[in-house]
């Protein structure tokens, strides 16, 4: 090899390394470059404040590849501002899942806050509409109790329907005046309302024609007893709406028992009963009936129970004595339910409270019935 072409090589060979480190530190100040750019705008932002450590990490690549850069360690340089570069999008990563997991915070709070006032006002709507309820029963009561104004003339067909008004009139009356007696023995004016309605009674009694006026009161004053004497006993807190709910299913659930279909009065919950004997007994059907209303009325002991017994027509000295046996039959079945006997009182009603004309001998039958009363004691 000659000298000439040797040194050229040589030379050559220095001035291709002088390029090619010229290129790396070139490309290595760029990566560096890149970081610092980075830095200087994530500065304040969330990856600063919300992932500190992470952003303080990035800082300390990008300062030893600053240094690295000024002692000529391209090589170094290139690898910190790498680092520098993927730290820096670990902060910014962080960052985002802290400020979700702070809005997901403050979601779930304005959450918890809303259902907690949802919560409030459904209770103050349910108590605003039991309010309404209390109201709605007072106002029907006393609209019941307002004494109905003087009846004026009428011709002969409206006064003997005025008659048999006033009858059931008097009966309901007397029914009434029974339920406030079963509520409190001693309720405020029973005594006055029942003294009239016994002298109502012996109007019907002796055949007289009962003023439809007369009646009306008597009912008025005897509704009024009731209403007082369950003031005194306090609030039924819906005790007859839960009965009635109870009652609605204790029949039909089971094969062979029929529907009690009860209903609500200014007595309480009532239940009627239909085809209830044969003879002087009570149907299989009927007995398991009352059974079941026993079982129910055990288990609301502040109900009182009220039996009444309707007949399709006016009953004979004989068929009042069988009333009288049926109601002892019906006692006795409610008793085997598990309502104390103290707390029932049967009531005869004979045809005095009919639902369909006496007269009328197709449907008259329907006059029959017993009616199984549960006295609310509760206003």
């Amino acid at each position: 090899m000659s000298p000439k072409l040797s040194l050229s090589a040589i030379a050559l060979a220095v001035s291709l390394a002088s390029v090619g480190c010229a290129g790396a530190n070139a490309a290595n100040a760029g990566r560096v470059s890149d970081a610092e750019r980075m830095r200087a705008g994530l500065g304040g932002q969330d990856a600063q404040t919300l992932a500190p450590q992470a952003f303080a990490a990035a800082d300390q690549e990008l300062r030893l590849a600053k240094e690295a850069q000024a002692s000529g360690d391209s090589v170094g340089a290139e690898l910190h501002a790498e680092r520098a570069l993927a730290t820096y999008n670990q902060a910014i990563a962080l960052a985002r899942l802290s400020r979700a997991t702070q809005e997901e915070a403050a979601a779930n709070e304005t959450l918890a806050k809303a259902s907690e006032q949802a919560q409030k006002y459904a209770s103050q709507r349910k108590a605003i509409d039991h309010e309404a309820d209390d109201l709605e029963k007072k106002l029907r009561v006393a609209r019941e109790a307002q004494l109905p104004p003087v009846s004026g003339p009428a011709d002969p067909e409206r006064e003997r329907a005025r008659a048999v008004a006033a009858q059931a009139l008097v009966t309901q009356a007397r029914l009434l005046c029974s339920a406030a007696r079963l509520v409190s023995p001693q309720a405020p004016g029973v005594a006055e309302a029942e003294s009239a309605v016994t002298n109502l009674e012996k109007q019907v009694a002796s055949a007289k024609a009962v003023a439809i006026d007369p009646a009306a009161r008597a009912r008025a004053a005897c509704l009024t007893s009731l209403t007082k004497a369950r003031r005194t006993a306090g609030p039924d807190s819906d005790q007859a709406d839960t009965l009635l709910g109870e009652l609605s299913q204790a029949g039909g659930a089971a094969k062979g028992k029929s529907d009690l279909a009860p209903a609500r009065d200014e007595r309480g919950v009532v239940v009627t009963l239909r085809s209830a004997f044969k003879g002087d007994k009570l149907t299989p059907e009927s007995e398991g009936s009352l059974k079941d209303l026993g079982r129910v009325g055990a288990a609301h002991p502040t109900f009182a129970v009220q039996v009444v017994m309707h007949d399709a027509q006016a009953p004979s000295a004989a068929e009042a004595a069988q009333n009288q046996k049926r109601g002892e039959a019906i006692v006795q079945a409610l008793v085997a339910g598990g309502v104390p006997a103290a707390k029932v009182k049967v009531e005869q009603a004979g045809a005095k409270a009919p639902v369909v004309d006496p007269k009328d001998a197709k449907h008259r039958d329907r006059n029959s019935r017993v009616e199984i009363v549960f006295v609310s004691s509760g206003s």
